[in-house]
């Protein structure tokens, strides 16, 4: 059976880089430079030397006239539109960035550094009419290191799916024994809006640590607000686990590392952040805090 690859965004970036590093090199399909509307897009253009590419201007298979699989060609889709193939004959595959059925839905990898998950993973299921819950054909467990941040996450995720891309192209669906989900574990998830990137200093600090590393790049960053401005925050550490250090929200101490601010309990060192269009690291948060001062 031949196999069709469906990537896009930065999770696709890191794919096809996995891939090269395998020598691997599929058929892809993704869409073309500023087509999707989002932070998370990338330029494939630059992979057309390495990989055969097609670009899809397109969110459903019905409309994309540039492509039109054959009965013997699998689709394998990472970080791929979940109903592109919905109303076709087409047999796919879908890799979601979580052990299945937990997680499914939309924002699996914020939600799950949110919750402070220390073993994720990487599921790859079969299209079914049901988002998310199809037949597993493959999973494996992802660590997530309490110093990691989503596009560490990502990476290794990437590396995983290019793995079974290359399996999977070798043996095809008679390769995988597919395994029913249990409805019973299953839960969805609502897409992540910004207002929800608020930090909340009355949390306590390691809450407030995993809500800063969840919302992290790729994604638009957890922030508060300052003196009416805007403060991104892009990373930060645990101080002090627990007790009282001051006011939440407050700076208990400007350091080497960054400004260590007062929670509902404990403290956090905020490492590197935005203002204005400006990112501060370490040892320049302090000109930060003057800044919007």
């Amino acid at each position: 059976m031949k196999t069709a690859l469906f990537t896009s965004n930065l999770t696709g970036e890191y794919l096809l880089d996995a891939l090269d590093s395998l020598g691997v090199y599929p058929q892809v399909y993704t869409y073309p430079h500023g087509f999707q509307k989002t932070a998370l897009a990338r330029d494939f253009t630059k992979y057309r030397g390495m990989f055969p590419i097609t670009f899809i201007s397109s969110n459903k298979y019905a409309d994309a006239a540039d492509i039109r699989l054959d009965e013997d060609t699998a689709a394998l889709c990472v970080d791929w539109t979940k109903d592109f193939f919905m109303e076709s004959s087409v047999r796919a595959v879908f890799a979601h960035p979580s052990l299945l059925p937990l997680y499914r839905g939309y924002s699996a990898v914020t939600e799950q550094f949110l919750r402070g998950v220390a073993i994720s993973g990487a599921s790859f299921y079969e299209a079914s009419e049901r988002v998310d819950g199809g037949d597993i054909l493959y999973s494996e467990e992802i660590k997530i290191g309490f110093g990691e941040y989503p596009e560490d996450f990502l990476k290794k995720y990437a590396a995983v799916s290019a793995r079974f891309v290359k399996e999977f192209m070798e043996k095809g669906f008679d390769g995988f024994s597919a395994v029913p989900q249990d409805e019973r574990e299953a839960f969805y998830l609502p897409r992540k809006r910004r207002k929800e990137g608020v930090i909340d200093f009355n949390r306590d600090a390691y809450s407030i640590y995993n809500h800063i590393r969840g919302f992290s790049r790729p994604y638009f960053g957890a922030y508060f607000m300052k003196n009416g401005q805007q403060v991104t925050v892009w990373r930060a550490s645990t101080e002090k686990w627990q007790g009282e250090y001051g006011r939440p929200g407050g700076l208990v101490e400007l350091t080497p590392y960054g400004a260590e601010i007062a929670c509902g309990s404990g403290t956090i060192v905020i490492e590197e952040a935005e203002y204005e269009g400006r990112l501060f690291r370490r040892g320049e948060v302090h000109e930060l805090y003057y800044a919007v001062d």
